[in-house]
């Protein structure tokens, strides 16, 4: 039986009836009951349904959520990967911009969506060390004409590392960002950690014992060497360190070292899940380089002219070479090696002051020689 027109408007305000009537199915049995007050019955394939005169639409329980509490697909929460995805690629587009020469507004733009991406991997999973490792990145990319920002990046690596202790470069990338903030405490000790979980690498080591000899560490730099030695393939490098490392020997046994070994434990994180965002102050003078992991870890502010160990050249045709150190006393012992150049000459120290010592040879030579020295102060 086909419906009554009144009939198929009834269903059609259900939404149980397409709008053309030759699609309604066959086999749909639809029987009307009864009406009273204004309520109609209505049986649809032994269904019964419930219609007042006065509604378009079903009226759900009192109990039944309403549209507004429920999640629309929007609100489904996203992965630290999906926030890590977007804020590389907004950190890209503030690379691309930069390189085509935008107004740095855009690109501060883009570097604060990259920081608010990352923030939100780390609120997402506080407990995975990739969020706070891709906002330390972002910071540290901007050191170079931001240097206030490198407290931000310290922190963020350090909850990095503290959340992944078996990655040297994480350790290595502290040692770096604390050796840019002058802490030699620091440096020593992410160093240290770095070698011991990348026992194979060369420069780590060369680092290492670089900065324990500037520091006065020198029975610890001589015990980084020893480390070192076999992992050095180039034999004019392997000759140099061995070279150093006698002299170091002979420096150690002749002086009584109280100074303490270096350092090996390092700060705890302080854990921020919200990000430093840009300020329009900084467009005037923002740049981004590329946040790759330091090559060479040199000590901020430590010279020649205030550390306890350097190098030294005395150019051809010269005889002498004056070296500035405000560490000099009335007391200290000046050490000289030869790393090349200078065969079979002896090179001597000259003079010695409060502020400066000279070293050379009693005549000038034809190639240019470098030279180490170590400060000893008892």
């Amino acid at each position: 039986m086909d419906p009554t027109p009144n009939q198929q408007r009834q269903l059609e305000n259900l939404g149980l009836t397409p709008t053309k009537p030759d699609q309604i199915p066959s086999k749909i049995n639809l029987i009307p009951l009864f009406s009273i007050s204004g309520i109609t019955l209505l049986s649809l394939g032994g269904l019964i349904l419930l219609k007042t005169k006065n509604s378009s639409s079903i009226t759900p329980p009192s109990n039944f959520p309403s549209q507004e509490s429920l999640p629309s697909p929007t609100q489904v929460p996203k992965s630290i990967q999906h926030y890590l995805l977007a804020s590389q690629q907004y950190f890209t587009q503030a690379l691309d911009s930069q390189a085509s020469k935008s107004d740095n507004q855009t690109i501060i733009n883009y570097l604060n969506q990259s920081i608010i991406a990352a923030s939100d991997a780390i609120k997402t999973s506080p407990s995975d060390y990739r969020g706070y490792e891709q906002r330390g990145r972002i910071y540290l990319s901007l050191l170079d004409t931001q240097p206030q920002l490198i407290a931000a990046a310290i922190s963020d690596y350090q909850q990095a590392q503290n959340l992944n202790q078996n990655s040297p470069d994480l350790t290595r990338q502290l040692a770096s960002l604390y050796a840019k903030k002058g802490d030699l405490q620091n440096t020593l000790a992410y160093l240290s950690a770095t070698v011991s979980l990348e026992p194979t690498k060369a420069q780590n080591f060369y680092d290492l014992a670089r900065i324990q000899q500037q520091a006065g560490f020198l029975p610890d730099a001589l015990a980084t060497y020893n480390r070192l030695l076999p992992l050095i393939s180039d034999s004019a490098q392997k000759l140099q360190v061995e070279t150093e490392k006698k002299t170091l020997e002979k420096i150690v046994a002749q002086n009584d070292f109280t100074s303490p070994s270096t350092p090996t434990s390092a700060p705890q994180p302080s854990i921020i899940t919200e990000g430093n965002l840009l300020q329009a102050s900084m467009i005037s003078s923002l740049i981004i380089a590329a946040p790759e992991i330091s090559q060479n870890i040199s000590l901020k502010n430590q010279t020649d002219s205030n550390s306890l160990s350097g190098t030294g050249t005395i150019p051809s045709g010269q005889k002498q070479v004056v070296i500035q150190n405000s560490q000099l006393t009335p007391s200290s012992q000046v050490y000289l090696t030869v790393l090349t150049g200078g065969k079979n000459q002896s090179l001597e120290l000259l003079s010695k002051s409060l502020d400066s010592f000279s070293a050379g040879f009693l005549s000038p030579l034809s190639e240019d020689v470098t030279f180490k020295w170590w400060i000893v102060n008892p």
